[in-house]
Order: structure tokens, then C-alpha cells, then sequence
């Protein structure tokens, strides 16, 4: 509860009026929470909580919901046409890119496929060899 300024009328702070100073300004809540059990850590929270308004916050370096893809408009299908066309066409170059990628580790792994089938074929011929000169 607050007074007026003039000291002469008290008047309670409404609901709004603490809501408003508190996103205006900021409230950060910290606590820490530990179980232990015969001086053994079983569980330790540390818990960190900041109310803000968007624009305190912003203001306070704190703004990562703007780069987070959940809460940008792309990721919910709203937002300008070019945003749209530029997503779609970054989509399609890494789809064509990984079709690419994925041809060239068939061509490898057929590679050493025929390399690995002469010399395993030479190393039988091999050894069958030697043991029929050691009879």
C-alpha cells in the first residue's frame, strides 16, 4: 500500500497499478532447491524466474524469442510473401544438396565394396594355397 504524493490521502495500489510497476521494471525470482538424503545430493533445482513486460526485457539485452523459430511468424506459417518464397527455396537447395550427398556416399561405399571383393577373394586364393603346399 502506497500513499498519494501530497501524504494526506491514502489510497491502496490497485491490481493494475502493481502489475504495471512490475512489468515496467522487472521482477526477478531466485531460489534454490536441494534433497538430500545422509549428506547425499539426490536432486539439486536451481530455479531463476524473470517477469518482465517484452519491451523491458528487449531493453534488458534479454530478447531471444526473437530468433527462436517457435515464436518467429515462419514457423507458424504467418508472415510476408518473400519470407515464405526465400523458406521454400532454402528448403529446396538443402533437399538438393542432401540428394547429392547421398549419391556420393553410394558411389563410395560401392567403391570400397568392389575394392574390399578382389582382395578378400585374393586373400582366400591365398591362403588356400599355402595350405595346400604345407600338406
Amino acid at each position: 500500500m502506497t500513499q498519494s504524493i501530497t501524504g494526506r490521502n491514502p489510497r491502496p495500489d490497485t491490481l493494475a497499478d502493481v502489475l504495471e510497476r512490475v512489468l515496467d521494471k522487472g521482477v526477478v525470482i531466485a531460489g534454490d532447491i536441494v534433497v538430500n538424503i545422509l549428506d547425499i545430493e539426490l536432486l539439486s533445482l536451481k530455479l531463476r524466474l524473470f517477469v518482465a513486460s517484452a519491451q523491458t526485457a528487449q531493453e534488458m539485452g534479454m530478447d531471444w524469442w526473437t530468433r527462436d523459430e517457435f515464436f518467429t511468424s515462419q514457423a507458424t506459417g504467418g508472415g510476408n510473401k518473400n519470407g515464405e518464397v526465400e523458406g521454400k527455396r532454402a528448403r529446396a537447395e538443402l533437399e538438393a544438396e542432401n540428394d547429392q550427398l547421398k549419391e556420393r556416399i553410394e558411389r563410395l561405399e560401392r567403391a570400397i565394396a568392389d575394392r574390399e571383393l578382389p582382395e578378400r577373394s585374393g586373400r582366400s586364393n591365398q591362403s588356400e594355397d599355402t595350405q595346400e603346399e604345407d600338406r
